[in-house]
């Protein structure tokens, strides 16, 4: 039985490869010394997913400790053998019957023809007399054939070619996949036909296969002919393997021999058959049948042997050359050493990376210098990676890089160190976001993180009181604000070195365009280190941290900041950094630089974080940078002041909905301003400046280009503000715009006087541009119909129907204005919401009958759900009664109606039908008879059926109105009928009688006729 466990290793090697960790540019430093590996046990290399594992190689597997094939089985395709073509037939092939020839004649006859050799050997061309080809080779009948041509076609040459060779059977038995009968090709070797039987299984033996030709020769052995495979898939020799197949041959597969494995540091590790015939092979045999091994030198040989009661004992063999192994015997091999020998490593962020010779580099100073280095080495840090020659742990240790090049260190080296040189990227990383988050409480990385990251929030986690967790630089970093760089390729491949640099950094607070962690030995000073950091911002200036002890160590866990009066520009800045404060730095100084702003930076308010440190207060202090840059305002900085500037593209998203955004805590999306730069790498705005923006925000609305709220200092004019919203849209009125402030007073400006363009608007004031006054409707109406010029025209305000039909140059001599559908959107809506609302009343009226439960009215539910769904499936047109006479029009102008835009107009000419519609037996258009009435017209539809309502029955004129019609004996009105009119007799309500709104009901099928009727005159 196959135990559980080599199956789940086997599945486990199938589904996933062995992981690899990243590694930046090195191997592992640790020499190592390869065991064998323990039976039952250990690492399984990757197997193919393709074949689960047969038993004697999940039993060899399990014992190895790792994945073992059985040799030779992958050999077999798994597609099915082609029909063999012609290719290039040699003359020395024989033929036979079956194969194709293609005969070519070229002289007094010619022709060319394909011809089959027949069942009795026969080839039979046209008009030559058959030849014997059953036998010959190709050559031979060629010449027999040329013979038989000139006998009938003097002075004519032949030629032929083979098209398609015959197929032979062979009959395949044994431990094959599919045996039987296999029709392969006359050219076919016993591999051919092995894999038309689909491969031998891993049960069957690869080196005891026997050939039994159909036609032996009187000494051939009774055996069959031996055929061993493993001589052609090792060697490619296999001569027997490669005897042409007879029709009839039969190929037997016996069982599997005795195997033997060999396993651990081999070319080839596998199961093999032992050869036919021998129980024992020598192990030099049996390795170079493994492909030799993989690396060369001394190996430890162990050897699986089961005795007769079935215990398996290990030996180690000390002369392997000489000793064999016989059948279940299991062979590890491991090489005694692996370690490397003197070379060393330098890694990080030098041009050329890697291995180097102990005897070239015996001192750390040989081993790097200037010229190794990349663009942006960070000097004061490096990390020495050094295996302990006791206990074999790693030891890290940092490196003055600079004073190695300097060559005060030259300290030895040892094999297997590994120098990390640290690039500014690095050092960036430390004071990046996710560390900072890490650092400020957070304990969960993202789940993109890099193993740095996951190491340091280990270790932060291990000690939560610790130093690196809860001492005073971590406290201080938590006011920081770093960028969401990635994670450099270094603390991916070695992470411990991010933890290791960040207790051994020390914390600027300010003197540098960076401030942040930056690592030492502890043996430079502050100075130094804001010099590696980038120095100061301006070359003139150089702060003194500490006074006096600027020069002093800067020791690892230390807090450093200024004591020279300095600001620090921040946000939307195209150089941010912290600079110094001469005597009388102001605003203006800060801002008036050519580079100092971007060109999408926020015009209208700025922030100035300002630290008292005589009160201990902190405020924000708005400001105005168009002011400041124009001249217009100035405020003297202050030691430690931060001056932040916001672009245009942050302003909008945090005033654009500022509700939603609490309640979700999701900032909204803005993609803001065309031109503006990207911003996807500026942190955040702290909360209180992100209040300080919303709450000072100047609505503007109306015609501009990007109405919005806008937030500003103090005031802003009217000018400015528009300028920030993108300008004036076309349709804006300059005569009309108006300004509420935020008390609720209202004034009028006109931008045309000058000095309306200077008003000042402060926080919570809105400012509304009017737009002009349109002359043209948004959107056309149509006329059709009976005019002179239908189409689509653009309307003015207050143009009325007369004038749309005057300018469609009149009705014709045909038109029929009584019959006008004059179809409007305002009233298609309020229909559509009429039809949806009744529909909704009988659905729910359904569902409480429903839930009542009462079978008496199951007809009157199924009768509702269907009116329910004719009155969501009506479409509605809008039509209003309107005049459309124009001699009527121009005497009574009050009947004259106003058009709006989408408004259709159709006038019809004149009809001569009168359409009968509704219930009745065969709705239908009757002609027009002056004087006809209305019982006339419904006799003509084979009256009202039983479902009709006869005292409902109502005319629709063909202006659209309607009126009822009594048809009562005892009525002796007369209606006159035009002609163009519709006659509909509604559906009867009593089947509605039951429900609670029946009163309605009536209403509601009168309703679905008219639009019913409507629908039947707009179409014809």
């Amino acid at each position: 039985m196959v135990p559980m466990a080599a199956l789940m290793a086997w599945a486990l090697a199938v589904s996933a490869a062995e992981p690899a960790s990243p590694v930046l540019h090195a191997r592992n430093t640790a020499p190592s010394s390869q065991a064998i590996p323990p039976p039952r046990g250990g690492t399984t290399r990757p197997a193919p997913a393709s074949d689960s594992p047969s038993p004697i190689e999940a039993a060899y597997s399990e014992r190895a400790g790792s994945v073992l094939l059985q040799f030779g089985y992958d050999q077999f395709g798994q597609d099915p053998p082609r029909r063999d073509g012609s290719g290039g037939v040699q003359a020395d092939y024989t033929l036979g019957p079956g194969d194709e020839l293609l005969v070519s004649l070229r002289g007094q006859k010619s022709i060319s023809k394909r011809h089959l050799i027949d069942g009795a050997g026969l080839l039979t061309v046209d008009d030559v007399r058959p030849v014997v080809a059953q036998g010959l080779t190709l050559a031979e009948l060629r010449a027999q054939l040329a013979d038989a041509v000139t006998a009938s076609f003097p002075n004519t040459e032949v030629y032929v070619s083979v098209t398609e060779i015959r197929r032979i059977g062979v009959l395949v038995t044994g431990a094959v996949a599919r045996p039987g009968r296999q029709e392969i090709g006359a050219f076919a070797t016993l591999i051919d036909a092995l894999t038309a039987a689909g491969g031998v299984t891993r049960g069957g033996s690869l080196r005891r296969i026997r050939l039994f030709h159909a036609h032996a020769a009187a000494n051939a052995p009774a055996t069959g002919l031996p055929i061993d495979l493993y001589d052609l898939f090792m060697t490619g020799d296999g001569a027997n393997a490669g005897i042409r197949l007879r029709d009839g041959d039969r190929v037997f597969v016996p069982p599997l021999g005795p195997t033997v494995a060999l396993a651990g540091s081999l070319k080839r590790p596998g199961v093999y058959e032992l050869p036919p015939g021998e129980d024992r092979l020598p192990i030099a045999v049996a390795r170079e049948m493994a492909g030799g091994l993989l690396r060369p030198g001394a190996h430890r040989v162990l050897r699986y042997a089961i005795g007769p009661n079935g215990e398996e004992r290990a030996e180690e063999l000390s002369d392997a050359d000489t000793a064999q192994l016989g059948d279940g015997d299991l062979l590890l091999l491991a090489p005694r050493r692996e370690d490397r020998r003197g070379d060393l490593r330098l890694d990080g962020h030098v041009l050329r990376p890697g291995a180097r010779a102990l005897e070239r580099t015996p001192t750390i100073g040989a081993l790097v210098s200037t010229a190794d280095l990349g663009a942006a080495p960070y000097l004061p840090f490096a990390v020495l990676a050094s295996i302990h020659p006791d206990n074999r742990s790693r030891i890290l240790q940092p490196i003055d890089l600079g004073a190695v090049l300097a060559g005060r260190d030259r300290r030895p080296l040892a094999e297997n160190d590994v120098l990390y040189v640290l690039g500014a990227d690095d050092v960036d990383f430390l004071t990046s976001e996710p560390v900072l988050e890490l650092l400020r409480g957070a304990r969960e990385p993202a789940q993109d993180a890099c193993r740095g990251l996951m190491v340091l929030a280990r270790a932060l986690t291990a000690q939560p009181d610790g130093p690196l967790a809860h001492g005073p630089q971590a406290q201080a970093a938590a006011r920081l604000t770093g960028g969401r760089t990635p994670c450099p390729p270094l603390f991916e491949a070695v992470p411990d070195l991010l933890v290791f640099a960040l207790e051994h950094s020390t914390l600027l607070m300010g003197g540098v365009p960076r401030p942040g962690f930056y690592p030492s030995t502890g043996r430079g000073s502050a100075a130094e280190l804001a010099l590696a950091a980038g120095g100061p911002e301006s070359g003139a200036h150089a702060p003194a941290f500490g006074g006096a002890s600027q020069h002093r160590p800067a020791a690892a866990g230390t807090i450093v900041e200024p004591d020279d009066p300095v600001y620090e520009l921040t946000g939307h800045a195209r150089r941010p950094g912290v600079r110094p404060l001469a005597g009388g730095s102001t605003l203006r100084d800060a801002l008036t630089g050519g580079d100092a702003l971007k060109r999408d930076v926020y015009p209208l308010l700025g922030v100035i974080e300002r630290f008292d440190r005589r009160t201990l207060a902190h405020r924000l202090i708005p400001f105005s940078p168009q002011e400041v840059a124009s001249g217009q305002a100035n405020r003297a900085l202050s030691d430690g002041d931060r001056v932040r500037l916001l672009s245009t593209a942050e302003v909008r998203s945090l005033a654009r909905s500022p509700d939603k955004e609490r309640k979700s805590g999701t900032p909204p999306t803005d993609t803001g301003p065309p031109d503006a730069e990207p911003s996807d790498t500026e942190p955040p705005l702290p909360g209180d400046i992100a209040e300080l923006v919303r709450e000072r925000g100047v609505q503007v609305r109306g015609a501009v280009r990007t109405p919005g709220t806008y937030p500003v200092a103090e005031m802003a004019t009217v000018e400015a503000l528009l300028a920030t919203a993108g300008g004036l849209a076309a349709t804006a009125d300059l005569a009309s715009l108006e300004v509420t402030t935020a008390t609720g007073q209202r004034r009028r400006l006109d931008l045309n006087d000058g000095a309306s363009a200077r008003t000042a608007l402060r926080p919570g004031d809105s400012l509304r541009v009017n737009p002009k006054p349109q002359a043209l409707e948004a959107r056309a109406v149509t006329i059709s119909g009976a005019v002179r010029r239908p189409g689509a025209y653009d309307v003015a305000r207050g143009e009325t129907l007369s004038s749309l039909i005057d300018r469609a140059g009149g009705l014709t001599e045909e038109a029929y204005p009584a019959g006008t559908s004059f179809l409007r959107d305002s009233e298609r809506k309020r229909e559509r919401a009429w039809f949806d609302q009744q529909a909704r009343d009988l659905e729910r009226w359904m569902v409480q009958e429903v839930e009542k439960g009462e079978a008496a009215r199951s007809d009157v539910v199924g009768l509702a759900r269907q009116l329910a769904t004719q009155l969501r499936g009506v479409e509605p047109l809008g039509r209003i009664v309107v005049e459309a006479d124009p001699l009527v029009l121009r005497q009574r102008p009050e009947l004259d109606v106003l058009l709006e835009p989408d408004d259709r107009i159709l006038i019809p000419k004149r009809p001569l039908t009168v359409t009968v519609t509704g219930e009745v037996l065969h709705p239908t258009a009757a002609q027009f008879v002056s004087g006809k009435t209305a019982e006339a017209y419904l006799r003509e539809a084979g009256g009202a059926s039983r479902n009709a309502d006869d005292a409902r029955i109502f005319l629709v004129l063909p202006d659209g109105r309607a009126q009822p019609l009594s048809l009562s004996s005892w009525n002796h009105t007369v209606t006159a009928i035009p002609p163009g009119s519709s006659i509909v007799v509604p559906r009867d309500p009593k089947p509605f009688d039951l429900m609670e709104f029946s009163k309605n009901m009536g209403t509601i099928l009168g309703q679905l006729a008219i639009s019913a009727a409507a629908i039947a005159v707009i179409s014809e």
